[in-house]
């Protein structure tokens, strides 16, 4: 998809820009990822469906195991001191995601599974998260994605469905607040900054202004406004709403369980 070397020179070229925008949406991530933790323990829900967060952990997680690869392999390449900085950033998003599958354990039940007991949902967690790390693993294998640029985005792109996802089931703002949906949308805006307007800027950034890629970059952002809309105008927690079937839905009470 992309060579890395020239990517690297392409970020080396225009560090000031790189450094910037790439501190800017680490900074959006991490803000994001704690407003997720805030809003799943205030309003004990889980924080994003199940899948998203397997998959989440398996992306940041295979990044941060290959520690040494990113540290030494590119010794002497122009614009390698990205790698070693970006991989300090996946620490803390990885830590957040951690948090995230706990609160899914523990909020999750009553809200996904109510039949089942508290032991076989943490099984079921748990089986998730191995299969999501498993297939992640497969997929990444099979990607020329070499610096994890693209999968970036993918992964980003995927919060809005596991999110969305979340919403629909309970018909209110439950897990969501103004900080979490203008952070989201904040990432993407530096993210699509850095790789279609900074790398996409030299001859070694073609992919990043690729039709493709842009179609993505639109529609990912196009959901993060989606996100922020739903915030503004959904129901506050515990309101009971009730489905095209005619029956109500959850209330506060059954997350309070």
């Amino acid at each position: 998809m992309y060579d890395e070397l020239d990517v690297l020179q392409a970020i080396n070229d225009h560090a000031i820009w790189a450094c910037a925008l790439g501190a800017l949406a680490f900074l959006a991530n991490w803000t994001y990822f704690y407003a997720c933790v805030q809003g799943a323990r205030r309003d004990r829900c889980s924080p994003m469906a199940l899948w998203g967060t397997t998959i989440f952990i398996a992306h940041d997680g295979s990044f941060l195991v290959n520690a040494e690869h990113w540290w030494t392999d590119y010794d002497g390449v122009a614009g390698a001191w990205m790698l070693p900085l970006f991989w300090c950033g996946l620490i803390v998003t990885f830590s957040f995601e951690a948090v995230f599958f706990s609160q899914t354990v523990r909020y999750g039940r009553n809200e996904y599974a109510p039949r089942l007991t508290q032991g076989q949902w943490t099984a079921y967690c748990v089986a998730a998260l191995a299969v999501g790390i498993i297939f992640f693993a497969v997929a990444k294998a099979y990607l020329d994605d070499p610096i994890y640029l693209m999968t970036f985005l993918v992964t980003y792109a995927m919060c809005a469905p596991a999110t969305f996802q979340a919403v629909a089931r309970r018909g209110d703002s439950a897990g969501l607040s103004p900080l979490l949906t203008t952070t989201y949308l904040l990432i993407g805006v530096f993210f699509v900054g850095l790789t279609t307007g900074v790398i996409g800027s030299e001859p070694a950034g073609a992919p990043f202004r690729d039709g493709l890629w842009l179609l993505c970059s639109v529609v990912v952002l196009a959901m993060a406004v989606v996100l922020i809309r739903l915030q503004r105008t959904l129901p506050p927690p515990g309101t009971t709403f009730v489905g095209r079937d005619g029956r109500a839905g959850h209330e506060a009470e059954s997350r309070a369980r």
